[in-house]
């Protein structure tokens, strides 16, 4: 099950980069799931996708949770499925290994914000 949420995941990025300009790939390897190229400059992702956001006990409240394992990449993208929004980090600000991102983050103009500093990075 989560192979098809991360496959969705993916695919999801790459299109929803791609209506910003962005060339993407969609590759398997060593840690990346996709090749992005902007102006010329190849960068590497790791897509992390959550299907909904959930609480881990009653006090808690809801948030999206991704288990991020170090890889060779240079950027994350985190999907919130359910909203069909994503959010770009640069691999410097994933700093542990289950991020958790509120459901309120996942908004249009979050998303538009960080994928424009991905863009600038390139």
């Amino acid at each position: 099950m989560s192979t098809k949420i991360g496959r969705a995941g993916e695919f999801l990025a790459a299109y929803i980069l791609e209506t910003f300009g962005v060339e993407a790939h969609h590759v398997s390897r060593d840690g990346a799931d996709l090749w992005c190229k902007v102006r010329g400059s190849l960068t590497t992702v790791q897509v992390k996708a959550a299907s909904y956001p959930r609480s881990e006990s009653k006090s808690r409240k809801l948030q999206y949770a991704f288990c991020v394992r170090p890889v060779e990449v240079d950027w994350y993208c985190f999907i919130a499925l359910d909203k069909r929004l994503l959010l770009m980090r640069p691999k410097a600000e994933v700093l542990v290994s289950t991020v958790r991102l509120d459901p309120a983050e996942f908004n249009e103009a979050n998303q538009r914000r960080t994928i424009e500093q991905f863009i600038e990075s390139c």
